[in-house]
């Protein structure tokens, strides 16, 4: 059983145009069964380009039923068809985005005669709607127009079923995509973040967090959350619902704020391990001048390590960058001194999370205990208003010792005098 489709849409940006006209000829692959033929009020404005195109005013759609009237006459008259349209994905898009919209999940198979007709008819000059019905001599009185569109794209698909059914393999099964809700959700997921270095929240249709991650690329990230293979990915995208991100102005902050809210949230999908600190960078002194080195801190005996971190990825990008950054040996000399007697007491800054913000890391008693954003003009008079200010860290010591790395790289620098304006 099919089902041929076409959808007249509102226009606007992707994601928020609505239904104005639909129509659905349900076809036993004989004769046409039953057929539903519709204005839909679209609770939104008509771009003026579609009036134009379709001749459907805003006047016309005014006594027109909401989609939800004819919500339920959709599902009985597509149940258990196959879905067929010319350039079908938009159509189906377009039932599964109102159908979203109240909160019901809508999925069916899909043929697109476009691809079809190129199999089965190939070397035409052009596979739109009405060209295509040009070349082959089918009536379209009305173009962009649902009714007229539909039975048009009803005419070929009748062809193309002839030309296919000379075949050994059919062209038309081959064609029939399985529902496409997963690729759908993920790209309406992925237009809704607007930042690309943060963190993420996938929440579930209630607002319970399910995943939460940082990443430097969050379009990025939950491609591969989507197109992970597991058992564990699947639960995962059937019940996210929405997507939350928010900028973090630099990639500490994003690990500081990934690991708090773990332990704060413990979302089901995540797996929450402990930080250890297994790798260290060393002072080699044997050379005319002082070198850094990076080894496992089990295996550096009693030596005191300059920095302790996580793992060695992060440690060969610290050294990779102080090594670009500070060239001149007394700059070098700077740092590591900064470092070796690092101040119990002091302000460090780095990027915030536009071009004019900036972060301020606050230390006491030599732990990170908290972070503050700022622009160029704010006036910092005193250390108690950056107590006020500033977003409190629980302190642990990994999270101190990646501040020393993000020193070390030249990424944050140190804020002489409180008292000052922030320069």
């Amino acid at each position: 059983m099919f089902c041929i489709l076409d959808i007249e849409s509102s226009g606007g940006p992707f994601g928020k145009e609505a239904m104005i006209e639909i129509a659905v000829y349900r076809f036993d692959g004989h004769e046409v069964v039953d057929q539903l033929i519709s204005l839909v009020h679209p609770h939104r404005e008509v771009q003026k380009f579609v009036t134009k195109i379709t001749g459907i005013t805003p006047k016309m759609l005014q006594r027109a039923p909401r989609f939800q009237e004819i919500a339920k006459r959709i599902i009985e008259i597509t149940e258990g068809a196959i879905l067929v349209g010319h350039n079908v994905e938009f159509d189906y898009r377009m039932v599964r985005q109102e159908f979203a919209r109240l909160g019901y999940e809508y999925e069916r198979e899909t043929l697109d005669t476009i691809e079809t007709a190129q199999e089965l008819i190939p070397g035409l000059p052009a596979y739109g709607l009405s060209k295509i019905c040009k070349e082959l001599g089918i009536h379209m009185p009305n173009k962009h127009r649902a009714e007229d569109d539909a039975l048009a794209t009803l005419e070929l698909f009748k062809i193309l079923r002839e030309k296919d059914s000379k075949k050994d393999i059919s062209v038309l099964g081959q064609s029939i995509q399985e529902g496409n809700y997963m690729r759908d959700k993920l790209s309406d997921l992925a237009r809704s973040i607007k930042t690309q270095k943060g963190i993420f929240y996938l929440h579930d249709k209630d607002g319970k967090v399910l995943y939460l991650a940082a990443s430097d690329n969050i379009k990025s990230a939950l491609n591969r959350v989507f197109v992970a293979d597991s058992k564990r990915a699947d639960d995962l995208r059937e019940r996210v619902h929405s997507v939350h991100a928010e900028a973090v102005g630099n990639w500490l902050i994003g690990r500081v704020k990934r690991e708090q809210e773990l332990e704060n949230t413990r979302p089901p999908f995540n797996r929450i391990s402990e930080t250890h600190l297994e790798r260290g960078i060393y002072i080699d002194k044997r050379g005319k001048s002082p070198k850094l080195i990076q080894r496992d801190i089990k295996d550096a005996g009693k030596k005191k390590p300059l920095i302790k971190s996580i793992n060695q990825k992060l440690t060969s990008r610290a050294l990779a960058m102080f090594g670009r950054n500070f060239r001149k040996s007394e700059s070098r000399q700077a740092i590591i001194d900064l470092l070796s007697d690092f101040p119990a007491e002091a302000v460090y800054y780095g990027s915030g999370r536009t071009r004019t913000e900036y972060c301020a890391f606050i230390v006491e008693d030599g732990d990170l205990i908290g972070y503050y954003y700022y622009n160029l003009n704010d006036q910092i008079s005193h250390a108690e208003r950056l107590h006020k200010s500033m977003t409190s860290i629980k302190p642990k010591e990994a999270y101190t010792e990646l501040l020393k790395l993000g020193i070390l790289s030249g990424e944050f620098k140190k804020f002489e005098g409180v008292v000052e304006r922030i320069k």
